[in-house]
């Protein structure tokens, strides 16, 4: 194979990556508001399409596992696993933070609060369909 072949191949594989992103600036198509407090995420099964862009919208109803804005973490995250692994940290009591996500993978994800699903049952599941 010659060093064009290589060159051209891999353009190809990065523009294929790129166009892939997860994080977007593209408008969204769907937003989903999702509760978080200790008792879990409401709603804590989401079924989207593949290549939709959602807007999450998360908001902490309580203080998590903690409110010591201090410390490096507190209050609630949102965590999408790979191959997403997107997180939105540090939610604290009646806030409401947003992430947009392409949603170019099928499949089903977990989410989850990496802070305290150890301790409290914040975990759900996300379809790409």
């Amino acid at each position: 194979m010659s060093l064009r072949n290589i060159t051209i191949i891999l353009i190809l594989l990065a523009n294929i990556l790129f166009s892939c992103s997860k994080n977007t600036d593209e408008k969204p198509d769907v937003v989903i508001n999702i509760e978080v407090s200790k008792n879990g995420y409401n709603p804590n099964h989401i079924e989207v399409k593949r290549g939709q862009v959602v807007l999450f919208r998360i908001k902490a109803l309580d203080e998590g596992i903690g409110d010591d804005y201090s410390q490096s973490v507190y209050g609630h995250c949102f965590y999408i696993l790979p191959p997403y692994d997107v997180m939105v940290q540090n939610i604290k009591k009646g806030e409401t933070k947003q992430v947009k996500v392409k949603m170019v993978y099928p499949g089903k994800v977990l989410f989850t609060c990496p802070y305290c699903s150890g301790i409290f049952p914040t975990k759900g599941e996300l379809i790409i369909k």
